[in-house]
């Protein structure tokens, strides 16, 4: 099957999760012998090292646009504070996403055709591919796999109250791509919902396919760092936006050093929340005890979960979720918001709604406090990872590709 992908990113590039899934299902595909065009934005050199001993049928393709001033998402908070002040700033804002995005499908219709790449099926990732997707089916009369990863209401923070306000952006594009894909896959059962409920989607042409953890993943023995001798660290590794939920894990923090002081609470990321976060510590009185880290590399994240007691995934509104799999890898302790498509395949993790910060906290103490408890839950959540695989998830995502020309 000649299969053209359309994605925003690839490993070794990493804004987000989605490069991470694009490599994945790329590795896969190529060796389940298919012959898969890869095009997104930036092809670089450091790409083409990663990539090249790997792929044996399949090849990566730029479209040379710069998405380094946009990142994956627009700062929601923002768009949505310009629509309701001034509807000129906020269409402004809107054009210059939409213009990207667009750009994009332009320069994707252009080297398809000019390159005479020849395609069976459509596989597209999430709203930013999608126009493209849709201009190539109109043009080649190819069907549509719609994979979701995030969806508008996530990146909302789960109010469809504020959807409205992104009709003419990511909403807008994701209705559309209810109703014209020929198949859609998403990452959880939550996922699937929400597009039932907030898209009108046809809940017969959805399929759901789980995430992985990372291939040839061993269990990391911990290692002794010197900072232990003296403090109990918490890890929140992510995006700082509003439905990953940081301020949700403050707020329980607070309550957690109401009771032991001898307690740091790390936050390594950065996005639109990382100032409001900051300003929070502070006036919660919590700051000597809150470190803001930035960005992290990835051997910098690996030494953090390392070090961490303890790793809480408080997101509001989480299609998936991969963080608290890297975690686990590391023996480390996880807390996981019940709103994360995660906690679907981690059944044996200690959940908690996002806003219980009172149980969040106790969770956290309890951790702390009894070290058995966090070893049983990582031995039986290691076991539930081990049903999963990149493997399995890309076979099945072959057989729903294959099942659209029976």
């Amino acid at each position: 099957m000649n299969i053209l992908f359309l994605s925003w990113g690839v490993l070794p590039q990493k804004l987000g999760g989605l490069e991470k899934v694009t490599y994945y299902a790329l590795k896969y595909l190529d060796l389940f012998d298919h012959n898969v065009t890869l095009i997104i934005p930036n092809k670089t050199e450091e790409i083409e090292r990663y990539t090249e001993s790997k792929l044996k049928r399949s090849k990566i393709i730029g479209v040379n646009l710069d998405i380094s001033k946009f990142g994956i998402y627009p700062d929601y908070k923002s768009l949505i504070n310009a629509y309701k002040k001034s509807i000129f700033s906020y269409f402004r804002n809107v054009i210059d996403y939409k213009k990207l995005v667009m750009e994009y499908a332009e320069r994707v219709l252009y080297l398809v055709d000019n390159l005479n790449i020849k395609f069976d099926v459509i596989y597209s990732y999430d709203w930013l591919t999608f126009p493209a997707a849709l201009e190539l089916k109109k043009k080649y009369g190819k069907p549509i796999v719609w994979h979701v990863h995030s969806t508008a209401y996530d990146r909302v923070g789960g109010n469809p109250d504020n959807l409205k306000y992104l009709i003419d952006l990511d909403y807008g594009i994701e209705l559309k791509a209810c109703e014209e894909s020929d198949k859609i896959i998403a990452v959880s059962n939550r996922v699937k919902d929400i597009l039932v409920t907030y898209y009108n989607c046809n809940p017969n042409k959805i399929e759901i396919v789980y995430n992985a953890p990372d291939d040839n993943s061993v269990i990391g023995k911990r290692n002794w760092y010197f900072i232990k001798e003296h403090y109990k660290i918490v890890l929140y590794l992510g995006r700082m936006s509003m439905h990953k939920g940081p301020d949700w894990l403050l707020k329980a923090a607070k309550m957690v050093l109401e009771k032991r002081r001898d307690v740091l609470f790390l936050f390594a990321g950065t996005g639109e929340m990382l100032e409001q976060l900051i300003k929070m510590a502070a006036d919660l009185g919590i700051f000597e005890n809150t470190i803001f880290l930035g960005r992290v590399s990835d051997e910098e994240a690996e030494f953090l979960y390392d070090i961490a007691d303890i790793f809480v995934l408080p997101s509001v509104s989480e299609p998936f979720g991969l963080t608290p799999f890297e975690a686990l890898q590391h023996e480390t302790p996880v807390i996981i918001s019940k709103q994360s498509g995660v906690a679907e395949v981690l059944r044996s993790a200690l959940k908690v709604d996002f806003w219980d910060v009172n149980k969040m906290a106790n969770y956290i103490l309890a951790l702390l406090e009894y070290d058995i408890l966090g070893k049983y839950e990582v031995l039986n959540c290691i076991k539930e990872m081990s049903e999963l695989s990149w493997e399995k998830s890309i076979k099945r995502i072959e057989e729903i590709m294959k099942n659209l020309f029976v």
